[in-house]
């Protein structure tokens, strides 16, 4: 036998103790696709020498990702499938290439809660939750962390649940009071769209009357908002 044969025998022995298997994958709950699974998660962010940290300051999306293991013989979810976990919702979104010492993948998984999504919405008629972050306070610039290039009317970012669709010229209206309209550049992910979004102003403004102009003074031009990552707490 080889020494790649011993580690898989190896491997195979430790799947086979059930008492090991409790320790290794301590989580038991009902997906929503009604399948009752024993798995664990990881937080790849933790750790690192505060290297994460920082990481979390300057591009919050990767702290929201979780890594998911499945104790042996389980089936396995299809992207999109979700549990309940540690107060949100456990989406999952695609498996690793398999390991050659072990043949078994790690899913990635994007932990839904109101942290990672902090505003809420409404668009094209459902209620939705998005990260919003204006174009400007990108690190090095509008296209950092996205791979895309802004356009015009590009003044921010949205970042999507897994399973949330929008397209272009959607109108997006949050609780706050805010308007934006979807843009391009789009970019679909199994775990997450990314939008460009192209800020309307404040909904609910008075309409015009005699003594009433709600236009700015040309000399107070107004802002569009910045949303500050929760990660910096």
């Amino acid at each position: 036998m080889s020494l790649l044969d011993d580690v898989q025998a190896a491997v195979a022995s430790v799947d086979s103790d059930a008492d090991l298997n409790a320790l290794r994958y301590p989580l038991r709950a009902v997906w929503s696709d009604g399948i009752t699974r024993q798995f664990g998660v990881r937080d790849p962010n933790r750790g690192n020498g505060g290297r994460g940290l920082l990481k979390l300051q300057t591009d919050p999306m990767p702290a929201s990702l979780r890594l998911l293991r499945l104790a042996p013989g389980q089936s396995e979810p299809t992207p999109g499938t979700s549990v309940p976990h540690q107060g949100g919702q456990l989406v999952f979104g695609v498996w690793s290439d398999e390991s050659q010492y072990t043949g078994r993948s790690v899913g990635v998984c994007r932990l839904v809660d109101a942290r990672a999504y902090p505003v809420q919405a409404t668009a094209a008629g459902q209620s939705v939750r998005l990260r919003v972050q204006a174009t400007a306070t990108l690190p090095g610039g509008a296209q950092s962390g996205n791979d895309l290039a802004a356009s015009v009317d590009d003044s921010h970012r949205a970042h999507l649940p897994p399973g949330v669709t929008l397209d272009p010229g959607t109108v997006i209206s949050t609780t706050d009071g805010d308007e934006y309209e979807v843009v391009p550049p789009i970019q679909r992910d199994t775990l997450g769209d990314t939008l460009g979004l192209s800020w309307r102003g404040r909904t609910g403004a008075r309409a015009p009357t005699p003594g009433n102009d709600p236009t700015p003074d040309p000399g107070v031009p107004v802002t569009p908002p910045a949303i500050d990552p929760w990660w910096n707490q």
